[in-house]
């Protein structure tokens, strides 16, 4: 029979592991201050493009059907009716194009969140990574063995402070 041992982590203040519990079941038992790293979303908005475009083409359409399947157009001269048609299709094309505008903007906003998945994948193993004891209500590393403050804990589970700390050393080696 195979016997498993778990090696119990103590806390760095109390020497006890009774109350010492991974971060997430702390979190999950009611501990506020011990939030999980938020994902990174860009929130791009593009109501604004969808609207005009929705308009304009609406706007085309109803001339079109309504006009024309009222026989409105009948009375109307040559160059007037061409003008109408032209107008709707540039209405059209710029419905497009704001489509474009908006589709290219959602593309910007994927890339720049794309940018902080690494900093959130290390943020999340960071917050699993590290205890708390409910005793001395104190958030520690089992690898250091030390007491974290919570402003530390911010630090290491903040997806932008760990971007930031990833960006800089790239930066100092572009520049020399």
């Amino acid at each position: 029979m195979a016997s498993t041992s778990v090696q119990q982590v103590l806390c760095p203040v109390c020497h006890q592991s009774d109350q010492v519990r991974k971060v997430p079941v702390a979190y999950e038992t009611g501990v506020g201050r011990l939030a999980p790293p938020v994902m990174p979303v860009a929130h791009v908005g593009m109501m604004g493009y969808i609207t005009v475009g929705f308009v304009l083409v609406a706007f085309g359409v109803f001339f079109i059907l309504v006009l024309s399947g009222t026989n409105g157009y009948g009375s109307w001269p040559g160059p007037i009716q061409v003008l109408q048609v032209v107008l709707t299709i540039a209405a059209i094309v710029v419905a497009l194009v704001l489509s474009l505008i908006a589709f290219l903007r959602v593309l910007r906003g994927d890339q720049q969140t794309q940018k902080f998945l690494p900093a959130y994948d290390q943020a999340m193993d960071n917050w699993r990574r590290l205890y708390y004891c409910k005793r001395d209500d104190v958030i520690f590393d089992p690898e250091t063995n030390k007491t974290l403050t919570d402003a530390a804990f911010k630090s290491l589970t903040s997806v932008e402070a760990i971007a930031q700390s990833q960006e800089t050393p790239q930066a100092s080696l572009a520049h020399h």
